[in-house]
């Protein structure tokens, strides 16, 4: 019975330990998420050639797209506490 214990416990923590992990991985995500989109804004406002407009838009949009999404994501994970969204509210509508 004791072992049986000792491994439910063990167990709980390593879960525990899983889903800590998880959530970092998942704020890293977010801040990569949002630095690719940082410099998806900044390619399109630096772009010169009039072909690569669309190229431009569309890798801000899929960028903007991508980071609102992992945002949702780690707020329905219970992260909306940590510093990653300090700035959120600052989003431009882009």
């Amino acid at each position: 019975m004791k072992n049986y214990l000792l491994t439910l416990l063990g167990n709980d923590v390593h879960v525990e330990e899983q889903q800590a992990e998880d959530g970092k991985e998942l704020l890293e995500e977010v801040t990569a998420a949002r630095q690719e989109w940082d410099a998806a804004q900044s390619y399109f406002e630096n772009v010169s050639d009039p072909e690569l407009v669309d190229y431009a838009i569309f890798k801000q949009e899929a960028a903007k797209r991508k980071y609102i999404y992992l945002l949702n994501l780690a707020r329905k994970e219970g992260l909306a506490g940590n510093r990653i969204f300090s700035g959120v509210n600052k989003i431009s509508p882009s």
